[in-house]
């Protein structure tokens, strides 16, 4: 473990040394590894290549370990049991797909500074420049030796563009780079070495509550901490590269196919089973009409650090509804911790819940695929969910309190319209565009009642599912002009008071591609090549600033679409 200070750190003692693991040969140390659960160690394949099975049977996992000389509080040495590879695992540089799962023959015995680690969430993406921590026994520097005592260096995640082009100036291989995770800084200094590979990175959620999560798994680099700013001036072999690691959140399908197929072996039968990280059964939902629950019973609490995916696929044509019938999970206002999210495909959120209110009706029109992610840290527990869905053909009406995800340009309306709505109603439309495209909202009527500051009844226009980008607030009788979103998501909140309702709105949904948007934009601005909203001018002419419709519109600078995808050697480091 290579780092600017090198000496050993326990800054991140509970989110390193309670998870890492050493792999250890007839004593020797070669390679790291973190806990996912009581039986299951996760590493990197390429850790593995020299052995064959005879040899596996020297190889032991050293949980609770710390200083490599003497016996720790919790240390504990297990033998292997099996190990697991990636179908598409490629060793030859640059590796992709490097991961392995490591079953114990006995399990772990758990406590203060023996911990499995929080897998990443599906439906979450971690921001450049995210700092995140490597721990691990391996050399000091190049050709450098291994330190007894357990080392961590600091490394902030790299821009993916800015990855894969340094990924060019070291290999012709270019499929690795949508396979990998790179962390580092351009001037070198910090980095991982030979005897690290198979330790994670880990990093703090994004969600803010605090739990650290395993995106990555150390796989290679060029060298051990050498400047890879300025490779292309440079011989070949005096390059360098930033951490390479397997990219964890592409796994999490893999990594609980394996376990749950081990599982299902181990108990003789070939249902679905569950997960390992999950203490229900979860995976693939066949069945138009059912139950998903977790834990199985009311009288039950589900478990700490689980990770259940269930995944609903819908009939074309069809649409899926969720109703809720019991719902009691940590409560926090900003869903951090333990939650439970629904999503169309496995990257666009519809609804995240938490907390013990109980979510209304959830509605997703003509969509392919439904994904449900419940997750849950390392503290409080509640009684979980009971929830059933059902593949329906003719869409309800929305009552109020319901969520509805739209994929398609079509109209909405208020609850009744044209008749009045009603008292005490909420409402929220979750509308994704395609790829490429952003959502425009042109209305054809509006009668919503008018307060000052739109404080009783209004229509709230957000930029994404969390509720934290407001786009305008729209209440009073006048017609508001077009909304525009600012990425590929646009929400709409409608609420009413305990008094006074009106006719309500109706307006149509649009989506508008990039290309289309840019060009118009340049056409405005007389210039070439603008790639971003600078000060949302263009925006703030199609939202308008009516005084008689009382707009509220929230200013924010500077923002980039994001598309997101609908789909879904032996030491690791050269010297």
């Amino acid at each position: 473990m290579l780092d600017e200070c090198l000496t050993p750190s326990v800054k991140h003692y509970g989110a390193i040394l309670s998870r890492q693991v050493s792999l250890r040969n007839k004593g020797f140390h070669f390679c790291g590894g973190v806990i996912l659960s009581s039986r299951w160690i996760m590493t990197a394949a390429h850790c593995f290549l020299s052995f064959s099975k005879g040899f596996l049977s020297g190889v032991t996992v050293v949980v609770g370990e710390y200083d490599r000389r003497v016996e720790d509080a919790e240390e504990q040495v297990i033998s292997i049991k099996s190990i697991s590879f990636h179908e598409k695992y490629q060793h030859d540089v640059p590796m992709s797909f490097d991961v392995a799962l490591v079953q114990l023959d006995q399990k772990i015995q758990l406590g203060s500074f023996v911990q499995p680690i929080c897998l990443p969430l599906p439906d979450e993406s971690s921001p450049i420049h995210t700092s995140c921590v490597v721990g691990g026994w391996g050399r000091i520097k190049e050709r450098g030796r291994l330190p007894a005592i357990l080392r961590e260096v600091q490394l902030d995640l790299v821009d993916p563009a800015k990855c894969k082009y340094v990924l060019q100036t070291v290999t012709r291989a270019l499929h690795a780079a949508n396979t990998v995770v790179c962390a580092g800084q351009e001037r070198g200094g910090r980095d991982t070495c030979q005897g690290d590979s198979g330790s994670p990175l880990v990093c703090r959620a994004r969600s803010g509550s605090g739990r650290w999560e395993a995106l990555g798994i150390t796989s290679w680099g060029k060298g051990c901490g050498r400047s890879w700013g300025n490779n292309s001036s440079r011989p070949p072999t005096k390059r360098g590269s930033p951490g390479i690691f397997t990219n964890v959140r592409l796994l999490l399908p893999w990594i609980k196919y394996t376990l749950r197929n081990a599982d299902d072996q181990w108990r003789g039968r070939k249902s679905l089973g569950n997960s390992g990280l999950c203490s229900v059964q979860d995976g693939i939902i066949v069945e138009n009409k059912g139950i998903i629950r977790n834990p199985p019973r009311y009288v039950d609490h589900y478990d700490n650090n689980e990770l259940c995916v269930w995944t609903i696929n819908v009939p074309p044509g069809s649409s899926v509804l969720l109703q809720f019938n019991h719902f009691n999970l940590e409560n926090d206002s900003y869903c951090h911790y333990d939650r439970l999210a629904v999503l169309i495909g496995s990257n666009r959120p519809v609804g995240i819940f938490c907390g013990s209110f109980l979510p209304g009706p959830v509605l997703l029109k003509n969509t392919q695929q439904v994904v449900l992610v419940f997750s849950s840290d390392m503290n409080a527990v509640g009684s979980g969910f009971t929830l059933s869905h059902q593949v329906v053909r003719k869409e309800p009406d929305p009552e109020c309190g319901t969520i509805v995800a739209v994929k398609e340009q079509n109209t909405l309306s208020s609850p009744n319209y044209p008749l009045f709505y009603t008292n005490n109603c909420s409402l929220r439309w979750v509308i994704y565009a395609p790829q490429g495209h952003i959502v425009k909202l042109d209305f054809t009527d509006f009668d919503v009642e008018e307060s000052n500051g739109c404080l009783y009844d209004s229509l709230t226009i957000l930029g994404e599912v969390q509720g934290t980008e407001k786009i305008a607030v729209l209440c009073g009788r006048s017609i508001p002009p077009p909304v525009l979103s600012y990425h590929r998501v646009m929400v709409l909140d409608f609420t009413s008071d305990s008094s006074i309702t009106h006719r309500g709105f109706k307006a149509t949904i649009a989506f508008i591609s990039y290309t289309d948007l840019f060009d118009d934009k340049r056409r405005k601005l007389g210039r070439k090549g603008q790639r971003t909203y600078e000060n949302l001018d263009d925006t703030k002419e199609a939202v308008g600033m009516s005084s008689s419709s009382r707009v509220l519109f929230q200013e924010v600078k500077e923002r980039s679409f994001d598309d997101e995808d609908d789909s879904s050697e032996s030491s690791g480091r050269e010297k």
